[in-house]
């Protein structure tokens, strides 16, 4: 395959997915997006207008075929190691690999201009390129964040085939002398790979934040219903296969109607998120807290005894007789919980169960609560006095 051939194929693919991956990440950004993909595209373009220019070497002046193309070609690994590094939020060594590739053209400088010398620039070429690819494997490898850990994966195998396959070029050139077919068809795998990959990781996040949103009350971010179910349902399970207790909270908030009525429905809003983080505050990391609907809230409690229960209740009391919820310019007010609390053993646990009992006891409480509250006068002028007062006499410190 002659040369202009191999080189244009090859940037042609480089221009064509560096222009897809922009144009994908421009049609679908998020809130969450980061500007990764512009980097990536952008090192693509280069590269392939680089591997282009090379592909007229003899053609047009050995500035723009060797100086010019192998800069901008080496620019894709500057800036593919930008792109990673925003991606999987790590540091960018850019200016670093910047100076390299400086360093690098300088030498090609050398030997074009004043020691003319094929074998070496080639030579040269394929020992830069690992050591400009070092950074991106070393963010590929360090990155934690499991939702884009394949494509990860899949981007650094595709590198390392890319140069082990450099190599057998090499060999080919120096045993054979007809070894440009293994490396026009590793670079043009190499630079699908690599788009294909770094498109996976987009697409990846968006399904994982799908699953989210499917499984996240949106306005107190706590778990809904259907996320209670799935994860509740394997929690019971590894605690019913321990042999351990699992216990369950019901809550709902007093006099809910009466603050959406009186503060208006931004005001119960707030209540609401509040309670929500006073329940993250108050639980375990292994608990699963879920806001139900309105203002009812389920929170599980894999492995708590009566007594674990029993303390967790009164933690999240605690927090919430804490809490002072701004309403109108200069006045607040405060919030109280009821709380029905289960505790159950064996194989017959369901979730199900769990929040049927838990509801039955909440009840029972809410209906002591209006008993005590039905002995009290409530205030007259309630814009001017806080919701403390409005606490049931069982919850009051």
């Amino acid at each position: 395959m002659d040369r202009l051939t191999l080189f244009s194929m090859q940037g042609g693919l480089l221009i064509f997915m560096g222009i897809v991956i922009f144009s994908v990440w421009r049609a679908q950004r998020r809130d969450y997006s980061d500007n990764g993909p512009v980097w990536f595209s952008l090192g693509f373009i280069l590269g392939g207008i680089g591997l282009s220019l090379q592909a007229y070497r003899g053609v047009i002046a050995p500035f723009y075929a060797i100086i010019l193309g192998n800069f901008l070609f080496f620019m894709t690994y500057v800036f593919m190691e930008r792109a990673i590094a925003i991606t999987t939020r790590r540091t960018s060594h850019m200016f670093w690999l910047l100076g390299l590739n400086v360093a690098t053209i300088l030498s090609y400088a050398y030997f074009t201009y004043v020691r003319p010398d094929v074998v070496i620039r080639t030579l040269e070429a394929v020992l830069i390129m690992p050591v400009m690819q070092l950074p991106i494997w070393i963010h590929l490898a360090r990155c934690k964040e499991k939702t884009i850990r394949p494509a990860l994966r899949a981007m650094a195998i595709v590198l390392y085939l890319h140069i082990l396959l450099g190599f057998v070029r090499i060999l080919g050139v120096a045993m054979f002398h007809h070894a440009d077919a293994w490396f026009t068809w590793s670079g043009l795998v190499a630079i699908a790979g690599l788009s294909l990959s770094f498109l996976w990781i987009d697409s990846l996040r968006v399904r994982d934040e799908l699953e989210r949103r499917a499984m996240t009350d949106p306005l107190t971010g706590l778990l809904n219903r259907r996320a209670l179910d799935d994860f509740g349902r394997r929690e019971l399970s590894r605690t019913i296969r321990l042999n351990l207790p699992c216990s369950a909270l019901a809550l709902d908030l007093n006099r809910f109607k009466h603050i959406n009525d009186t503060w208006g429905h931004a005001a119960g809003d707030r209540a609401l998120c509040a309670v929500a983080e006073a329940l993250l505050s108050s639980l375990r990391i292994t608990d699963l807290a879920t806001r139900i609907g309105g203002d009812e809230f389920f929170v599980l409690l894999p492995e708590a005894s009566e007594l674990d229960a029993d303390l967790i209740c009164t933690r999240i009391r605690s927090a919430i007789q804490k809490i002072s919820i701004p309403a109108s310019p200069g006045q607040s007010f405060s919030i109280a919980v009821s709380i029905g609390c289960v505790t159950a053993r064996g194989k017959d646990m369901t979730v199900a169960s769990l929040y049927h009992d838990s509801d039955i006891r909440l009840y029972h409480e809410k209906n002591t609560t209006r008993r005590n509250d039905s002995l009290e006068l409530l205030p007259r002028d309630i814009a001017r006095t806080s919701f403390d007062d409005l606490k049931p006499l069982a919850l009051r410190s």
